[in-house]
């Protein structure tokens, strides 16, 4: 039976008038937030979270600006390189006959200016040893976790930002450089899971830190800047911040005043309700602007990434409103800040407004789902040239074979 058009279009037409109204609101939502906005002072602000730290319901950044401050765009280097890394996975599977991970890190290195230049590349890695497919407690002999699904994920986290690490290391010491990654700073696949504490140590504080560490110490010597890039955020940290600053009561204190209320309810609501960093910020901020400067509450960085705190900021990128977050120690260096805002921009400019580098570094690290098939075809013939005996699942072997 083909699907009732009839019943569909009705139900259509009754989603579409529920969107305006919800369009509606959330208008009228935007605009008290705009008056808010313009209207915090940042030593104001700091003044209540500071009070109210202990008592909001929700994680507030600290505000290092006016929360309404615009900055321009510096002007770009005549001569500079932008840096990126991006990564792809081939998770462990039951399917095939050997228990294994692949991680494969795409690089794009843009050189501009009197002497451009290009270098795109990937470089894959097979995980395959017992040592390399777990995680294991250094304390405790038998407690382990496997590599794979979400710490998988945070894996590919860790070998990007390393080998960023070991290009930028192979470039010229007086080249400006801008080195980028894809999403967050924050390894945010580790909040929240329940995953014992050997686990972020490892992949943390001894990777990930460890490799902005390695990144702080070059940046010592040469015009290098470290960033990462969100298009099309979903955040909400500064929507929370003007929950704080629209708050009637002195100290914010969630449970005490509004425990009992339905979230629709409750003061803040009317003013940031349902809204998201991004839809402030398109209404704020002119093509190659950027926002405030604000600094990460979450407490995975506060727990694990001392002397490498989060810093953000909202740029305007022509097409889009996209996030940008940095380690503290380029948002407290106003060169490095000042390179980060001008070559992203720049590269949003040369592209479809999403970073050049990035989308090239992305198109290099990609792995197809024909590469998935053939990579596990590879595996059960080169055990099957070492007279190695091998069982694949079924279900595998049906996704080479035509049925019907």
């Amino acid at each position: 039976m083909s699907l009732d058009l009839t019943a569909t279009a009705m139900q259509i037409d009754r989603m579409t008038l529920d969107l305006k109204a919800r369009q509606d609101s959330h208008d009228l939502r935007l605009g008290k937030a705009l008056q808010a906005i313009a209207s915090t002072d940042a030593s104001e602000y700091e003044r209540r979270r500071e009070l109210s730290q202990d008592t909001l319901a929700w994680n507030v950044p600290a505000a290092l600006d006016d929360l309404g401050v615009r900055h321009a765009p510096p002007q770009t280097p005549a001569d500079f390189c932008v840096l990126a890394v991006d990564g792809s996975h081939i998770d462990v599977d039951r399917h095939i006959p050997a228990r294994c991970f692949l991680i494969n890190v795409g690089v794009s290195r843009l050189t501009y200016g009197s002497r451009p230049d290009a270098e795109l590349y990937s470089e894959p890695r097979l995980y395959a040893s017992d040592e390399e497919l777990t995680i294991r407690d250094r304390a405790a002999a038998f407690k382990e976790q496997p590599i794979e699904g979400a710490v998988l994920g945070a894996k590919r986290t860790v070998e990007e930002i390393r080998f960023l690490a070991q290009r930028v290391r192979d470039l010229p010491e007086d080249q400006p450089t801008l080195a980028l990654v894809d999403g967050s700073l924050i390894m945010l696949g580790l909040l929240g899971r329940g995953y014992d504490d050997f686990v972020r140590r490892e992949l943390i504080d001894d990777g990930f830190v460890q490799a902005l560490e390695e990144l702080k110490q070059l940046a010592r010597r040469r015009p290098l800047a470290v960033a990462s890039y969100i298009s099309l955020p979903r955040s909400a940290e500064v929507v929370n911040a003007l929950r704080l600053a629209v708050c009637p009561y002195e100290v914010a204190d969630c449970d005490r005043h509004c425990g009992d209320l339905r979230a629709d309810d409750r003061p803040c609501h009317a003013h940031v309700g349902g809204l998201m960093d991004r839809d402030i910020w398109w209404r704020l901020l002119e093509p190659g602007q950027r926002s405030a400067l604000f600094a990460s509450s979450s407490p995975l960085v506060r727990n694990h990434y001392a002397g490498h705190e989060v810093c953000f900021f909202y740029l305007h990128a022509g097409e889009e409103i996209g996030r940008v977050e940095v380690p503290s120690w380029v948002a407290e260096d106003e060169a490095s800040l000042g390179l980060t805002h001008a070559l992203l921009y720049d590269q949003c400019r040369r592209g479809p407004g999403y970073p050049v580098a990035l989308m090239e570094a992305h198109e290099q690290a990609v792995v197809t789902g024909a590469d998935r098939q053939r990579f596990a075809q590879l595996v059960e013939e080169a055990m099957a040239g070492q007279r190695m005996e091998h069982r694949a699942s079924e279900k595998s072997a049906s996704k080479r074979v035509r049925w019907l």
